[in-house]
């Protein structure tokens, strides 16, 4: 008897620490408005990592801390831009640089009539970055895209690169991405 309640006692701990350590890694989210539409739109679900700004990556959809006391906890934005890249041209008016410096990076919503981001705000600190979204959860809509910045028009998106090695050779890598279907 004793043996069956030490059994079960370990088994539920267990279960507890597998739980606490998936809320820790994980989070669901919620889509407030229509900033990122027609990627996202309000209502949707979305399954998300908790990371750090190196493991971010370019298009990638972030989840960040919103830095407007009036507005909601968390804003969903696309990574525009990250540390070293060029900062994009419709970014430059909100900032004085013309490379993203080292902890910040850069977010725009899809739907950039009505999305605020970072061409008003200015740089997102690391601190800042909540989580990066994994999937969303409603299969209505089908999976989320992984192209850069999907757009009502065709847009695209360049990031120089110092190449290793003795020369100073810089490499750009581009991204085009259309709204497709």
């Amino acid at each position: 008897m004793r043996r069956a309640f030490l059994a079960g006692a370990c088994a539920l701990g267990g279960l507890a620490l597998l739980v606490v350590r998936l809320r820790a890694t994980y989070m669901v989210a919620r889509v407030h408005g229509e900033s990122m539409a027609p990627t996202l739109t309000d209502g949707d679900r979305l399954l998300s990592r908790r990371t750090r700004l190196r493991a971010l990556g370019h298009g990638q959809i972030a989840i960040v801390r919103n830095p407007l006391p009036a507005g909601g906890k968390f804003l969903i934005k696309r990574v525009a831009a990250l540390p070293g890249d060029p900062v994009p041209e419709d970014v430059r008016k909100a900032v004085d640089v013309d490379v993203v410096p080292v902890g910040r990076f850069v977010l725009i919503g899809d739907n950039t009539e009505v999305s605020f981001d970072s061409r008003e705000h200015g740089f997102f600190r690391a601190d800042d970055l909540h989580a990066v979204t994994i999937r969303r959860l409603d299969a209505r809509h089908g999976p989320l895209s992984t192209s850069p910045r999907p757009s009502r028009d065709d847009s695209s998106w360049c990031r120089a690169q110092e190449s290793p090695g003795q020369g100073r050779e810089v490499r750009t890598e581009c991204w085009t991405s259309s709204l497709t279907g």
